[in-house]
């Protein structure tokens, strides 16, 4: 199962239609069909809204960031640690290497 085929298992099984989930998470109904085809990726911002409307429509929810290592097939600890050294690095880089 691919990344889109995912996506729209998640929307799927909170209920919701395309055109119902594209005012929650901001973005088209058009780029929701796109992105579940696989024939574009979200933005990060887009990825995380969309898993907190799926964690808010469905009865039994997974966290935020079970769902984001679900999706994207890595597990809590690595996906956080990962993250982690990334905004560091991010913050790092602004600070002018401080």
């Amino acid at each position: 199962m691919n990344v889109g085929q995912l996506l729209r298992a998640t929307r799927k099984n909170a209920g919701l239609t395309q055109e119902e989930m594209s005012p929650l998470v901001n973005i088209s109904r058009s780029t929701i069909s796109k992105v579940e085809r696989n024939e574009m990726t979200l933005a990060t911002e887009d990825f995380i809204r969309w898993l907190q409307v799926i964690q808010i429509k469905m009865s039994n929810t997974t966290s935020l960031e079970a769902g984001l290592a679900f999706i994207n097939g890595v597990d809590i600890s690595l996906l956080v640690d990962m993250l982690t050294k990334a905004v560091g690095g991010f913050i790092s880089y602004l600070l002018g290497g401080i």
